[in-house]
């Protein structure tokens, strides 16, 4: 458990010290969040007894969720407040507002953490409502009563027998409760804070397992970006550097071509035609393979140029219909971009090959932080994710950035391939 807020072992020091008044108000908190768990637990109770007509104990549920949702950001401020215990919620909060989601909720473990955390604040604040006024008021009372004693009895009065045998015992009891009070109040409320503060973070927190992946999804993130990054580089390499070359070479050939006469060697000739051509062949391989790298029309000109580009050379009339809101301020991410035109490319590739279609469309949309991506042709049908096959290949690429696939291809068609690629 992280602690940010160290709070002194010597009891003496304690009182004196903020962190300890913070960790006292912290239970303070702890108290009054009992409250919240009466509440949840009304909720729940009436979910119960509300599920047989027509099913409405669902939406109570569902409203339990969205109020334990808030419940739970709330308190783990407030404990990261008083404590410095950093609390890391879910990175992503999900919450009932479809039947999908719904479903979602409850097979996350963090929900029914959550539910245990506030049940568990009930009999927490009930033990709390009566001890700390039994620490902060009874024990002080205690601990004067000797002083009160004396006070109602001035020294220079004659004692009674009652009162000198149970003045010693009224002595024994103060000290002993100052004693307490002074000692060991701090490192009561202290060891009690400490409790409070670990079960916020292991019922509201991430668990190690969960941060772990949120580490690696992270990691992988940057290491598919460094890959994309350096695919842009060499594309950029090949276009600026070896296709140029190639260029002024295949330029060259031709203009010696054009000056070789009837008259000379014909040997010299067909090796001029030879050295253009492959030149030609050469700038045409290279153009090809920055394209399968990263089109440079992707970059200067958007996904709306580029998939026009890769329709135009599709040997089936393709529809494109590319969502506005996938240029301007909210165009995706470069990751992003390059998936989705290799998604389409590859899945219009595997039609012209495979499907026997007469048209294909593909519609290209943005819902939320993630792309859509819906290609559907009138194919004779029957696609699978074959081993090592194109659409293995888009799998195992969109795996790489959290994306999905989906398949429908009936026998007969027709053909839907629907992709998901997250773009923030």
């Amino acid at each position: 458990m992280n602690e940010a807020l160290p709070i002194p072992l010597n009891p003496l020091r304690a009182w004196i010290s903020p962190h300890w008044w913070l960790a006292v108000a912290s239970l303070l908190a702890s108290t009054v969040a009992g409250l919240g768990g009466w509440m949840i637990l009304g909720l729940l109770v009436l979910a119960v007894c509300a599920l047989p007509f027509a099913l409405s104990g669902v939406l109570v549920f569902a409203l339990t969720i969205v109020v334990l949702r808030w419940m739970d950001i709330a308190a783990r401020a407030g404990i990261g407040f008083t404590s410095g215990v950093v609390v890391t919620g879910p990175t992503v909060t999900v919450y009932p507002t479809s039947w999908r989601k719904f479903l979602w909720c409850l097979r996350d473990a963090g929900l029914w953490k959550s539910l245990c955390y506030w049940l568990t604040r009930i009999p927490m604040s009930a033990v709390l409502l009566f001890l700390l006024p039994a620490l902060f008021v009874a024990l002080p009372v205690l601990a004067a009563a000797p002083v009160a004693w004396l006070a109602t009895n001035p020294v220079g009065n004659q004692l009674e027998i009652g009162d000198r045998v149970g003045y010693p015992f009224v002595a024994l009891v103060g000290f002993a409760s100052l004693v307490t009070f002074v000692a060991g109040v701090p490192l009561l409320l202290t060891a009690l804070a400490k409790l409070d503060w670990w079960s916020a973070t292991a019922l509201l927190g991430r668990s190690e397992s969960s941060r772990r992946v949120d580490e690696l999804t992270v990691s992988r993130a940057r290491v598919v970006d460094a890959a994309d990054a350096e695919r842009r580089r060499i594309e950029r390499d090949l276009h600026d550097g070896a296709q140029q070359r190639l260029v002024s070479v295949a330029m060259s050939l031709g203009q010696a071509k054009s000056r070789v006469s009837a008259d000379d060697d014909a040997v010299l000739k067909e090796l001029l035609d030879d050295a253009h051509r492959e030149a030609k062949n050469a700038i045409g391989e290279i153009r090809t393979l920055t394209r399968g790298l990263h089109p440079p029309i992707l970059t200067d000109r958007g996904l709306d140029a580029a998939l026009s580009s890769v329709a135009a050379l599709c040997s089936v009339p393709v529809t494109i219909e590319v969502d506005p809101a996938l240029s301007g301020p909210r165009r995706p991410d470069a990751t992003a971009e390059s998936t989705v035109y290799f998604v389409v490319s590859e899945a219009l590739t595997n039609v012209s090959k495979h499907a026997q279609a007469c048209r294909v469309r593909v519609d290209v949309t943005r819902s939320g932080s993630a792309v859509q991506v819906k290609v559907v042709d009138d194919g004779c049908g029957g696609a699978h994710l074959a081993p090592r096959g194109g659409l293995a290949g888009l799998a195992d690429r969109l795996s790489g950035v959290d994306g999905t696939l989906a398949l429908t291809s009936p026998i007969g068609g027709p053909t839907t391939l629907e992709v998901s690629i997250p773009c923030e």
